[in-house]
This record gives structure tokens, C-alpha cells and sequence, in this order.
């Protein structure tokens, strides 16, 4: 796989990192307040590139519909569910994505025993708790957010040609879904200027241009060997949530163990 596309790859992976940390500092505001905010800032910072937006109808829909699903799903889970632990059944999706992609690129031994590893890397990341009706709604959400993101990313590959910069005009119809959808379903809410400076760097870093650097790395690579190396993401979204106070102190000592796994997996799937 060439370098530019691990290169996409991992910028997208260190944006996405900063995503349940950036939430998490955005305040309380709704989740479909902040998913359509975010989103809206994602599509316009691509603006510049907005002729490269034109894309058949079915993919345009096909876009919008993932990216609002994906996200207000994620955002809820955060809200309902214990940050850290939801934020690692989202990252189920890279398991997904080489579970998926196996009809179309058949994996080695050494490959699916990498993403084993990898996996255990991550679930060390957090401890067992015991879930409570609210926090089960929240997981459910998470693993719908992690399916909708393995199909999305995957997708690609078996659809027409298009620019990477489409994925702007994505994040602008579903941000303006999410905030229709807010004005229907959400008590109205007015988010503070720090408020809006967290969501705005949640739509121009890990809603906005990794979508662009993850949908390059994903028609020049391997989907499978991409989406090993995406187990990074759990570990160093967890450890970013822990730098800012949302993980336990008792947890820290998990952190490195975890990182030695999912290393050692992304370089046996490699």
C-alpha cells in the first residue's frame, strides 16, 4: 500500500482521536444541536472546494443519510452512556470494516489474528461496569454508529468514481439534517461562545477534513489493512479523554499495555 494513503489514513485517525474529547468539552448541548453545528462547520470548511460537491444524487443521499446517522448516533451515545466505554464499542468498526471487506480481499491467518490482538489492545482500555437501562440505550447506539461507518468507508470502493472533496457537501447536508432534526425533537437551546468554539473545531478537524484524508486513504489502500491500523484510534482517543480528566486515574495503568497490543496487531495484519 503506498504512503500516501497510510499518510490519509493516519490524519484521519489522529483528528478522530480528538473527537470524544472535543465533545466532551463542547458542554451540554443537545446532540443533534451539536451534530448539526459541527457538521455544518465540517462541510464548510471544504467550501473552497465546493465544484467538486456535484455527485450523482443516490451517492449525494447515500452521504448525508451515513454521516447523520453515524454522528447523531455517536453523540447520543456519549450522552447517555459512560464516555469512555461507548467510545470504544464505536471503534468496533475497524473490526467490521476487514470482517466486511473479506468477500472482496481475502485475509491471511496473520492478518485476522492482528486484529484480534488489536482488539484486545483496545478492550483493555476501559474496565467492566455494570450498565444501567440508559447506558445499554447508549451502547446500542455506539455499535449502530460503528455498522454505519464500516458501510460508509467501505462503500466507496463500489460506487462511481468521485472527488474525496464530496464528502464536504456530505457534512453540509447532514449538519443541516441534524439541526432540522433539532428544531423537531430537541428543547430549543442556546450554546455559549465556548460552546460554539468546541463544536466548530469538532466540524473543521474530525468532521471535516479527516472525512477527506479517510476517504482517500480508503480508494488508494487495502480496506482491510486500513482498517487495522484504525485500532489505534481507541487508544489514543481514550488516552486523550484521560490527559483531560474523563478517564478514572485507576485506568491509566491499562494504557500502556494497550498500546504495546494494538502495535504489535496493526504491524501482524500489516
Amino acid at each position: 500500500m503506498s504512503r500516501a494513503a497510510w499518510a490519509c489514513a493516519l490524519g484521519a485517525i489522529l483528528l478522530w482521536a480528538l473527537f470524544a474529547t472535543l465533545v466532551r468539552l463542547a458542554g451540554d448541548a443537545p446532540p443533534l444541536l451539536l451534530t448539526g453545528v459541527a457538521l455544518c462547520c465540517g462541510g464548510l470548511a471544504s467550501i473552497h472546494r465546493w465544484r467538486e460537491w456535484r455527485v450523482p444524487a443516490a451517492i449525494l443521499g447515500f452521504g448525508i443519510a451515513s454521516l447523520f446517522l453515524y454522528h447523531a448516533c455517536l453523540v447520543a451515545a456519549f450522552r447517555l452512556a459512560p464516555i469512555a466505554e461507548a467510545n470504544l464499542l464505536n471503534y468496533l468498526w475497524p473490526l467490521l470494516i476487514v470482517v466486511l471487506a473479506r468477500r472482496a480481499v481475502p485475509l491471511r491467518r496473520s492478518q485476522l489474528a492482528g486484529c484480534v490482538i488489536a482488539f484486545a489492545g483496545g478492550a483493555l482500555v476501559i474496565a467492566p461496569s455494570a450498565p444501567t437501562v440508559t447506558h445499554l440505550a447508549g451502547y446500542a447506539l455506539a455499535v449502530l454508529a460503528a455498522f454505519t461507518w464500516a458501510v460508509y468507508s467501505l462503500a466507496p470502493a463500489r460506487l462511481p468514481a468521485y472527488s474525496s472533496w464530496a464528502t464536504g457537501g456530505f457534512c453540509l447536508g447532514a449538519g443541516l439534517l441534524a439541526l432540522a432534526a433539532h428544531a423537531l425533537f430537541e428543547t430549543p437551546y442556546r450554546p455559549s461562545g465556548t460552546e460554539l468554539a468546541g463544536m466548530a473545531a469538532i466540524g473543521i478537524g474530525p468532521l471535516g477534513l479527516s472525512f477527506v484524508l479517510w476517504d482517500r486513504a480508503m480508494r488508494t489502500g487495502r480496506a482491510a489493512k486500513i482498517g487495522s491500523l484504525s485500532y489505534l484510534t481507541p487508544v489514543l482517543s481514550t488516552l486523550a479523554l484521560a490527559v483531560t480528566g474523563a478517564v478514572a486515574a485507576g485506568s491509566w495503568w491499562r494504557l500502556g499495555p494497550a498500546l504495546l497490543l494494538v502495535a504489535a496487531g496493526v504491524r501482524l495484519a500489516r
